[in-house]
């Protein structure tokens, strides 16, 4: 079954670029909120990221979130402009969603709240409950934000729309302890039903993205959506705590490669939606991603890349993309500044001057695809 919306020339054209990359044997890599918000950049506005400071090159794919609709991680007026000057970068932009918890703040939105799963959001948001009407409220943001980024022609840009991520887990209200397999199903489908058929939404690439490891075929489809609804397979898989002999890229391995066959069944293109070197505690305080020193791994990202091209699984992802640099002691790449340079520089260097990994630009910046 092919996608249930037609969709723009610009969509077309990025789904040959990622199912190119889906073939071959060299990764995008991708970084969240790389364009806006960052350790190392003066301008938050799409000119620079710490990975363009340390590599001279934008990433291939930059994440943004629906956050900054809600004044969170940016505003959305600024992000359009972000968006469009990426382009401009031939970069690739993919959305994520932390939706807020719409039963929380009377009729305005309650900014990050997407990990308080109290209140029934996920049922009460769909048509016929008391919270519909402000779900389409949001999602009339979402429609708006896509119909304002537009290229240098004028022409809506493409990007990969990727909502519910981990909802095999249930750390989101959208997970697997509050709604059904089959209600969680409904929800997504009614999303892009109301953003693609409602609002006439064609720009975007929509993702599936279960959080892993994945065990099998079963365990990955429980809650998809459905051909019609999706474009990539995705798996969000963070590496907590490395040390050497976790098992960490043993089961990640084996989950792409279940991943890849999947895609290859089903026409799709495989990806690694999230993934980072998450330190957790590291006796300093809490810092999730990188520490800021003493890491366990200190050639994580190279040794990721020769695990993940050890595989067919790994070596057809069309990217891989690392979280956010929000400061000094919360991010995922390593970054260098005029008073500090982390100890995980050259190894990302190295990492990032792979023949197997792909910065920007993926478009030709003078077609502006």
């Amino acid at each position: 079954m092919s996608f249930k919306y037609q969709r723009s020339e610009n969509v077309a054209k990025l789904l040959d670029v990622l199912t190119d990359y889906f073939v071959k044997d060299t990764i995008m890599f991708g970084h969240q909120n790389a364009g806006h918000i960052g350790v190392s950049i003066d301008a938050a506005d799409g000119t620079e990221s710490d990975v363009k400071n340390l590599t001279g090159s934008h990433p291939a794919v930059v994440g943004i979130d629906t956050l900054s609709f809600l004044g969170y991680e940016g505003k959305m007026s600024d992000l359009v402009t972000v968006v469009k000057n990426l382009r401009r970068q031939g970069v690739i932009i993919t959305l994520s969603s932390h939706m807020p918890n719409f039963s929380l703040g009377g009729d305005s939105f309650y900014d990050y709240s997407p990990n308080i799963t109290e209140g029934d959001c996920a049922h009460r948001i769909m048509p016929g409950g008391d919270l519909n009407e402000k779900y389409n409220r949001f999602l009339d943001m979402i429609a708006d934000f896509a119909s304002a980024c537009v290229d240098v022609e004028g022409e809506k840009i493409p990007m990969i729309f990727r909502p519910f991520h981990e909802a095999n887990g249930s750390w989101f209200w959208w997970g697997k302890d509050f709604q059904t397999d089959e209600e969680y199903i409904d929800l997504f489908r009614y999303t892009i039903d109301y953003l693609m058929g409602v609002k006439g939404v064609d720009n975007f690439v929509v993702a599936y993205s279960p959080n892993g490891p994945i065990e099998g075929d079963e365990d990955y489809l429980q809650r998809y959506p459905g051909d019609g609804y999706v474009d990539i397979l995705g798996l969000d898989y963070y590496h907590d705590k490395p040390h050497d002999g976790d098992g960490f890229y043993r089961k990640l391995t084996d989950s792409l490669d279940i991943i890849y066959v999947l895609a290859n069944e089903k026409k799709k293109i495989a990806a690694l939606t999230e993934t980072g070197y998450r330190s957790l505690d590291t006796g300093n305080g809490y810092f999730e991603g990188l520490a800021p020193e003493g890491n366990t791994v200190p050639d994580w990202f190279t040794s990721t890349l020769e695990a993940v091209l050890a595989t067919d699984g790994g070596t057809h992802i069309a990217y891989m993309l690392v979280w956010a640099n929000f400061s000094d002691t919360q991010f995922w790449v390593p970054f260098a500044t005029k008073e500090f340079r982390h100890e995980m520089c050259d190894d990302f260097i190295k990492f990032a001057a792979s023949p197997h990994i792909k910065l920007a630009p993926v478009f030709d910046l003078d077609q502006q695809v």
